[in-house]
Formats: C-alpha cells, structure tokens, sequence
C-alpha cells in the first residue's frame, strides 16, 4: 500500500471512529452527515468521498465490530478452545455489545429490515448471508465443531446455520424494539435450545 492509499485508509479509519463515538453519544436518528464530518474533522465532500450514505458508514461500523469479535474467536481457537464454546462464547459477546450500542443495533437492524421489504417480492431471494463475515464465522465455527464431534455432521454446515442463525437474530431483534431484561441471557437461553437439537446422536 503506497503512503496515498495509507492515507486516505487512515482518513477513512478516522471517520469510523469518530463515528462509533458520536453515535453512541448522540444516537444514530439525531445524528447528521454534517455531525458525523465535524465529529471527524473532515469536509463533507470527504465523507463522501469515504461513504456513499449514513447507512453505508453504518454496515462499515458494523463490520468493524464484527472483524474484531471475530479476531477474538480465532484467537480462542488457535488457543485451543472448543468450537462449540467459541461460537457460544462469540454470540454472548455480540449480545452484550447489542445491548451497550442498542441505538446503534435498532439502526443496522431497522435497515436490513427496509432493504429486505424492499426486495421480498424481487424474482430471487439469494441467502446474501454468507458473504456477510458474521454468518461466515458462524458457518466456520459450526463446521469446526462438527469436525471435533460437538455437532451432527450428517447436515452441512450452509444448511445448519439456517436453523441456527434465525432464531439468534429473531432474539436478538425482538429485543431491540423491546429491550427488557437481559439479551445475553435470553441468547443464552434460544441458543441452547438450538443446539440441544444439532448434537450429535447417540445410540
């Protein structure tokens, strides 16, 4: 990477950082492009230039926090940590972090939900899941824990992650827009009744 493209990276990195702050202070409705360039300390044609829109900058923070969660699950594994206590480990981290960054969860969900109403009588609804890294670490996961025996592996991991993934994102979207109690602990609960359904058979 040449120093122009180091910069503008950094530039980029700048804007998402601020961002993630402001938001968490200010919440994602109440806050402006015009907010999120001052909060950064760039033009607005910059932010621009970075995003093409508040919800394109939204799915960057998104990823952000998802490469992070996800880093810290390879390091578990590489540590030698179960697969199966990694992924449950992975979605109870991601729970409490839902939970301290609600406003910014209702915005990433309310908007997939806009684009998926958009796009439900469209000819074709591809699972555009699994080139999302959050479904794709939980598919390496649940592949993971089939090979050390901690889940069937008569199903394929694609197909197990359909009966998994729903009802952690159902849980947790329920709970957004009707935050009471705990998240992790009703995450805790869903999961577990999953994956009492995905282990391997005995007999």
């Amino acid at each position: 990477m040449g120093r122009r493209e180091e910069k503008r990276e950094a530039t980029r990195q700048d804007i998402l950082t601020a961002a993630r702050a402001l938001i968490l202070k200010k919440g994602y409705d109440a806050t402006s492009v015009d907010d999120l360039a001052l909060a950064a300390n760039v033009a607005k044609g910059t932010f621009y230039y970075h995003f093409n829109s508040k919800d394109e900058l939204l799915h960057a923070l998104q990823d952000v926090v998802i490469d992070e969660f996800a880093a810290q699950a390879r390091q578990k594994l590489d540590q030698g940590n179960s697969p199966l206590q990694v992924l449950s480990e992975f979605v109870s981290e991601m729970a409490r972090w839902n939970e301290a960054n609600s406003d910014l969860s209702r915005a990433v969900f309310a908007e997939k939900f806009s684009r998926f109403s958009q796009n439900a009588h469209g000819s074709h609804c591809s699972m555009e899941e699994k080139k999302r890294k959050f479904v794709g670490l939980i598919i390496e996961l649940i592949a993971l824990a089939q090979k050390a025996g901690e889940i069937r592996a008569d199903v394929a991991a694609d197909d197990l992650v359909r009966v998994i993934l729903p009802p952690i994102m159902y849980t947790t979207a329920t709970w957004l827009f009707n935050p009471e109690g705990s998240l992790s602990e009703r995450l805790e609960r869903s999961l577990t009744l999953v994956l009492e359904g995905v282990r391997p058979q005995r007999t």
